[in-house]
């Protein structure tokens, strides 16, 4: 029996011919696109039909997409058909159930970009199953792709299934994962094995207590972060008076070597519009610390509540649905709360005297996979310009994939320009409007040139040349593009 009961004796099962089945069957990304089945249909509660209408009835791929991604029942012979002799060592884990003639699947399989996962039918939290283990969502994603490459250890809190975890591992990280969730962590090295994924320490315990007096490069956590009044669903929300995000969060600094990094997905609850930083930032004392704080959304507490509740399979009715609402309403009126944030926090260990903190507040839905290399460029950046450089004399680069989009309008005089919006390459570190003043400036960077040409440069025009603080308007936007990222010291 392995060590939490979901699987009977999982370290002996052989995952090749499971693996040989699905790709063999279609059951793999590449090929359930090219039928015109996405990759995020799979991870979502899209319908049978339209699952199964990109799917010929009675071939393998309509089998494994009934059995793992919907569920269903299955007819042993054609299950057999389709899964060969990969079925036999799935019913003697457990991953796989039968009777009455027929087999189905305990658990969910979802093909994804490096290989599959397992987590649980969503069915299952609508049954109130409170260890329910989810797939990988959009803070799964959010979070892998905000990680920096990094060297050394890793550790992933509340690693749910592991599918970050198994990223890192694949980088060459020595990675440990910890979840408080016994199935969660089951379904993770089930996952690790039918991935070909090997070093994940999996931990079970809640927090840091599993890592105990150990430190590590990069530590990432995706917390059951929901600010709710208090619940049972243990993969996102925690107990009633367990501030989760702020325990976490104080701990984090006792267990990052030197240099080493945490990226911290968090929600929070505040009092007001201005005061959205001062929690987050009391967490984690400023000492030794360098501490960016990124809040990408605020919502009041009726629509941060229904954002919740609206998609929660256990309160289908809508006398539930208003009953949970209220129950939510009430917490927050009884604590003050009128603004819930949510966004994340990245930490780096630094020497003394090396401490900065950094607020931020704007959208970032549309975060590309490699916002993690801005995350270093802008921990690099803001280090360096606390060294108070010169900065017109200062040579830079400017990162391959910066993007300008030009919006224009047509009036009578023919095509001009409102607005300028300029992106930095993983939309992460710069997503705003900018002046064609940037946009120079950025030019003659690229052409080897230091911010001290731009003075020279405008300077030959007759109506600017008596600017008298021209010198110091040129250090500030250049001041501006060194923070966000979009110019790096060479």
């Amino acid at each position: 029996m392995s060590s939490g009961g979901v699987f009977q004796n999982l370290e002996a099962w052989n995952p090749a011919p499971l693996r040989k089945h699905l790709l063999r069957g279609g059951y793999h990304r590449e090929a359930l696109e090219a039928l015109g089945l996405p990759e995020h249909w799979m991870r979502s509660t899209v319908r049978s039909a339209a699952l199964l209408g990109h799917a010929p009835e009675g071939s393998p791929v309509n089998t494994l997409i009934r059995l793992f991604t919907l569920g269903e029942p299955i007819d042993g012979d054609r299950a057999l058909l389709t899964l060969g002799d990969s079925i036999h060592g799935l019913l003697e884990i457990g991953f796989l159930q039968a009777g009455g003639g027929s087999i189905r699947s305990n658990y969910q399989i979802i093909p994804m970009a490096d290989g599959w996962v397992a987590c649980d039918f969503l069915r299952r939290q609508g049954e109130g199953g409170e260890d329910f283990v989810m797939g990988v969502g959009l803070s799964s994603i959010t979070l892998a792709s905000l990680t920096p490459p990094a060297k050394g250890r890793a550790l992933e809190l509340a690693c749910g299934i592991g599918w970050l975890s198994g990223k890192l591992a694949k980088s060459g990280l020595s990675v440990v994962a910890t979840d408080l969730n016994v199935r969660a962590i089951e379904l993770g090295r089930f996952s690790a094995r039918l991935a070909g994924i090997e070093g994940i320490d999996f931990r079970l315990g809640d927090g840091f207590a599993t890592v105990a007096g150990e430190t590590f490069d990069l530590i990432v956590a995706n917390p059951p972060f929901v600010q709710s009044p208090g619940g049972t669903m243990i993969y996102k929300e925690s107990a009633v008076g367990d501030s989760i995000c702020a325990r976490l969060l104080r701990e984090v600094p006792a267990h990052l070597a030197p240099g080493g990094i945490a990226v911290v997905l968090i929600n929070w609850t505040h009092a007001a519009d201005d005061d959205w930083s001062e929690a987050p930032l009391s967490w984690v004392e400023p000492e030794g610390m360098r501490r960016w704080l990124f809040q990408s959304d605020c919502s009041s507490p009726a629509d941060y509540a229904w954002r919740w509740i609206s998609n929660d399979p256990r309160f289908p009715s809508e006398q539930a649905a208003t009953d949970e609402m209220q129950r939510w309403l009430a917490h927050y009126q009884a604590a003050g709360i009128q603004r819930i944030s949510g966004g994340f926090m990245i930490l780096q260990k630094c020497d003394a005297c090396g401490e900065w903190t950094r607020t931020e507040s704007r959208a970032a839905e549309t975060l590309d996979t490699t916002a993690g290399i801005e995350v270093l460029r802008v921990i690099h950046n803001q280090t360096w310009l606390a060294s108070n450089p010169v900065l017109l004399d200062s040579r830079f680069g400017v990162p391959d994939g910066v993007r300008a989009e030009a919006c224009m309008t047509l009036g009578a005089g023919g095509w001009n320009r409102e607005t300028i919006r300029l992106t930095s390459p993983a939309r992460l570190s710069y997503d705003g409007q900018i002046d064609e003043n940037l946009l120079r400036l950025l030019a003659l960077v690229r052409e080897g040139k230091t911010p001290a040409a731009m003075v020279d440069e405008i300077r030959t025009r007759p109506e600017l040349a008596a600017i008298p603080d021209l010198p110091e308007r040129i250090t500030e936007l250049v001041r501006d593009l060194v923070y966000h990222g979009m110019l790096v010291p060479v």
